[in-house]
């Protein structure tokens, strides 16, 4: 009698893409959220949309080519992107980091040069669909996922699922108001969350403060090198007590208690999970944004709101993106 060898199917396969302004990071991902293949390359930027769009593709391709995948085994690529996204329709509206693709079909673009079905959405919307599937909101209904870096982005999910305006943009909370006759922000707006509760925002403080002669434990390194001040050196100089540093970082706290005080007053939302690089700082503005909310929080009572850092780190996005694809093939 010959026996016959039985061998298990390849695992299916998804690409989750995020491009920036600086990196266009791949992987892939199992159904399960395992990444067995990373990869990071150069944004291939200033050379056109259709240059960006070609190097986007042949990375992809490359990197399946890399791992030995046959291109069966890939079901979909999901693409987060910074920037104000249509993902009904796969475009890109606006863009700050890569403005070659304002107006851009992203995903009908990819879609052109793949074999595979491309879906793309904001990357802070990625965000909180990646902690809400595998990180700090596993197992949650509803949350908002908050990003802090070069500027403030939002993700809600709703019921268990990502909450998608009509045909456009949601969850934008870095542009919620806090001071109406504050800085003019790069939306148009005055006074967004933004303004004073990003890694980009707070450094200008801080800088406008250092000229001004304030005195701080950052003057004479400022002084010497503008350029050196960063949200690191501020968070470094509150930790060590200075008084201008540590201001900053309550600034910063108070801002986003404001602004998750009006989403929980409209929403009920009882899950707020706060990363991106900036978040990392978490220990120096957390306890002003608990304050905040005290003061604020008139009908959801404060002690039953949840605040948790991310969980997933640079994998959140990614991780997000790979769900939306898998979202994809399911439908």
């Amino acid at each position: 009698m010959v026996q016959q060898r039985i061998t298990a199917e390849p695992e299916s396969l998804v690409m989750a893409g995020d491009l920036g302004g600086t990196n266009f990071r791949l992987a892939l991902v199992t159904r399960t959220g395992e990444i067995i293949r990373r990869l990071t390359l150069p944004t291939p930027k200033g050379k056109g949309a259709d240059h960006l769009l070609d190097r986007m593709a042949a990375a992809i391709l490359g990197l399946m080519e890399e791992e030995g995948i046959i291109p069966g085994r890939l079901q979909a690529v999901g693409m987060g992107i910074a920037g104000l996204i249509q993902p009904d329709k796969g475009r890109v509206v606006k863009s700050p980091n890569i403005p070659e693709l304002d107006w851009i079909w992203l995903g009908p673009e990819l879609r052109r040069r793949l074999p595979w079905p491309v879906t793309i959405d904001n990357d802070a919307n990625l965000f909180a669909l990646g902690e809400h599937y595998q990180g700090a909101g596993r197992g949650e209904d509803n949350l908002l996922g908050l990003t802090l870096g070069t500027g403030v982005g939002g993700g809600l999910i709703l019921n268990g699922r990502l909450w998608q305006g009509a045909g456009g943009p949601s969850a934008e909370v870095g542009h919620i108001t806090i001071d109406p006759e504050g800085e003019r922000c790069s939306c148009g707006n005055q006074g967004c969350l933004e303004t004073l509760a990003s890694a980009t925002w707070t450094v200008r403080w801080t800088a406008e403060r250092l000229a001004a002669g304030q005195k701080s434990l950052l003057q004479k390194n400022w002084r010497e090198n503008p350029e050196g001040l960063s949200a690191l050196t501020i968070y470094q100089a509150a930790t060590a007590g200075d008084a201008l540093a540590q201001k900053a970082f309550q600034r910063v706290g108070r801002a986003l208690g404001i602004a998750i005080a009006d989403v929980v007053h409209l929403l009920g939302i009882p899950l707020i999970i706060i990363g991106g690089n900036f978040a990392q700082s978490w220990d120096r503005f957390i306890g002003p944004l608990r304050e905040e909310l005290e003061r604020r929080l008139t009908f959801f009572p404060a002690a039953k709101l949840v605040i948790r850092p991310a969980a997933l780190g640079d994998n959140g996005g990614l991780l997000g993106a790979a769900r939306l694809a898998w979202m994809q093939v399911s439908c």
